[in-house]
């Protein structure tokens, strides 16, 4: 007589990789540096009371301060193109005019009819 499979090793593996990627998810959120909060307050509709007028320099995490410096360096890196903007501009100076109606007809060739409308008729209902 054959045996009903039980699956008590795949559910306990992934139980314990579930669990372990938890800890380490608690460890690696609690570690990160984070920005100082933003102070202002809110009442209840979510309308902001008071804000602080502090200085208007953004904080910002160490990390984004990198990013920041690398974006800052590639502007500096990348050369302008010089010759795609004279192109452009020499394209850009003359105004495309687009006629309304087909060349050699002044109005549409063929008119379509009105259609009738006709009023609604109320039949009276026998019992």
């Amino acid at each position: 007589m054959k045996k009903k499979p039980t699956y008590k090793v795949p559910v306990s593996i992934c139980a314990i990789v579930l669990f372990v990627g938890a800890i380490v998810l608690a460890i690696l959120m609690e570690t990160r540096q984070m920005a100082p909060p933003r102070k202002y307050e809110v009442d209840m509709s979510g309308e902001v009371i008071g804000i602080d007028n502090g200085p208007k320099i953004p904080v910002l995490t160490k990390e984004e301060v990198k990013d920041e410096e690398i974006k800052e360096e590639k502007k500096k890196d990348s050369p302008k193109p010089e010759a795609t903007e004279t192109e452009e501009s020499q394209e850009s100076e003359e105004p495309v005019i687009v006629p309304t109606n087909p060349d050699g007809q002044s109005d549409p060739a063929i008119k379509a009819p009105v259609p009738e409308i006709k009023k609604p008729t109320i039949d009276q209902i026998d019992n």
